[in-house]
């Protein structure tokens, strides 16, 4: 096992210095954007960097192992929605060179009270889905490491801490985006090997003669509805999440955000395939484990030690810089646009430095991104100690489609059809979508929550652009004639 370890920890530090190494230098804007310099393969690091990690890891054998084929909706909705991202969004995106869907969503609908109105319910909206999988990736990084080494439950989630607040402090989206492409590349090769070692030396067959179809090989196997809801929080979950449209922003070009885009789509479904295979021939074979361990005991049982490390290691670089991203989109979200750092600092200049409430906005005015992702590393990790050993794809699919139920459709409209929602009506969605979803969960209606927040979204859209330009001309033209 020295040779597991052994190899595991020089892949870590390797990336881990690269990582140092890339984000030195550079102006501040190299941080949250990288200097608007990442190419096609830089967009697509970006993208799938913080779109594949424990859910898609970790995750994905988990499920496959406790449920079947339904786990993989998680990636080929993905994959959907970074197709769609790359046919009409990304263009449009990386051309108003905006860095947040917030600020997107404020410019769209007109600024003042309800473009503002707006820019922050999204904005919490995205932020509070986004964290949620944060806490996803911290599941899977315990669970990793509990997997091979004799570590309590709050020890693992503090290596995961460290190593995830490192990567984002000395980093940033410099370094995220040369470090996805190679740890894109990385993970692909690892899946690959672990499918090939689950389905070789006939373990097709055996998946085919002790699984049945029902519940393991369908698709459907929980029901049409909860895996329809599935897909679709996956595909507006991507069209809202603050780092996947960051990565438009961060791209060179126009071309680059959309070849971007359309090598993300290619990409994650295969992702999704791969690990649903190791999970299902672990299950085929009859081996009782804790589902969240099962990635971990594949890799150990199935390769040389020295093979071994190195691929496991490949899986713990994806689930920290998956989190990395996440972490870095909340941040950016959370400091341009939560916190009125012009406010403040105007408070805290007139108080003249008295005073616990002027220090207080002093320091709130100086934030940084570094100083939020130490903060919510410290609180995911603390979710993470208590939420060990859950389905870490339930997590990610109630983040998404938190993420996207009010601000969806808006957003989608912004984009598509510019001017075309008033923006009292287009408030009216975002806030009325995701009272709805929340609602109707903490309810425990029948059916899932984003379809109800989503219908409510598009009912008061529908009803501000059939009427609501109605009411505006008939108000310019009584004006006109008084």
């Amino acid at each position: 096992m020295l040779s597991f370890y052994l190899s595991a920890c020089a892949l870590l530090a390797a990336f881990f210095a690269a990582g140092v190494m890339l984000g030195r230098g550079g102006a501040k804007k190299d941080y949250s954007l990288g200097g608007r310099k990442a190419g096609a393969a830089g967009v697509t690091g970006i993208l799938l960097g913080s779109l594949v990690g424990g859910a898609s890891t970790v995750g994905t054998v988990q499920m496959a192992y406790s449920y079947g084929m339904t786990t993989w909706w998680f990636a080929l909705g993905g994959g959907i929605g970074c197709l769609l991202l790359a046919l009409r969004f990304a263009v449009p995106l990386r051309r108003s060179r905006i860095t947040t869907i917030a600020d997107y969503l404020n410019a769209s609908y007109g600024g003042g009270r309800c473009g503002r109105g707006i820019a922050l319910a999204a904005t919490a909206a995205s932020s509070l889905g986004t964290f949620i999988s944060i806490c996803a990736q911290f599941l899977s990084c315990i669970a990793l490491l509990r997997g091979v080494l004799p570590l309590s439950v709050p020890a693992a989630a503090l290596v995961a801490a460290l190593s995830i607040w490192g990567f984002v402090a000395f980093g940033g989206m410099k370094s995220f985006a040369k470090l996805g492409e190679a740890k894109i590349a990385l993970l692909f090769v690892t899946l690959t090997a672990c499918a090939a070692a689950a389905l070789g030396w006939g373990g097709f067959a055996a998946m085919r003669q002790n699984l049945a179809f029902q519940p393991w090989l369908n698709p459907f196997g929980r029901g049409f509805v909860p895996e329809l809801g599935y897909l679709a929080s996956m595909i507006v979950g991507v069209f809202t999440t603050q780092i996947y449209i960051q990565s438009f922003a961060a791209a060179k070009n126009l071309h680059a955000a959309r070849r971007g885009a359309f090598a993300s789509a290619l990409l994650m479904p295969p992702m999704g395939l791969l690990g649903t295979a190791v999970g299902l021939s672990v299950r085929a074979r009859g081996i009782e484990i804790q589902p969240d361990r099962v990635l971990s005991w594949f890799i150990m049982d199935s390769f040389p030690p020295l093979i071994g490390g190195l691929l496991w290691g490949g899986v713990v670089i994806t689930v920290v810089g998956c989190a990395a991203g996440l972490m870095l989109g909340i941040a950016t979200n959370i400091a341009k646009n939560m916190i009125p750092r012009e406010r403040l600092a105007d408070y805290a200049a007139r108080s003249q430095n008295k005073g616990p409430a002027a220090a207080l906005a002093k320091a709130a005015s100086s934030i940084s991104e570094t100083v939020l992702v130490a903060i919510m590393t410290a609180v995911a990790a603390l979710i993470g100690i208590a939420t060990t050993g859950s389905m870490i794809l339930e997590w990610s699919f109630l983040s998404m489609g938190l993420r996207g139920a009010g601000s969806f459709i808006p957003f989608v409209l912004a984009v598509l059809k510019p001017g075309l929602l008033p923006p009292i009506w287009a408030l009216a969605s975002c806030c009325g979508g995701l009272a709805a979803m929340l609602a109707w969960a903490f309810a425990r209606m029948p059916g899932d929550p984003l379809f109800a927040g989503l219908a409510v979204s598009a009912a008061f859209a529908a009803f501000g652009a059939l009427f609501g330009k109605k009411y505006l001309a008939h108000h310019h033209e009584r004006g006109a004639r008084n």
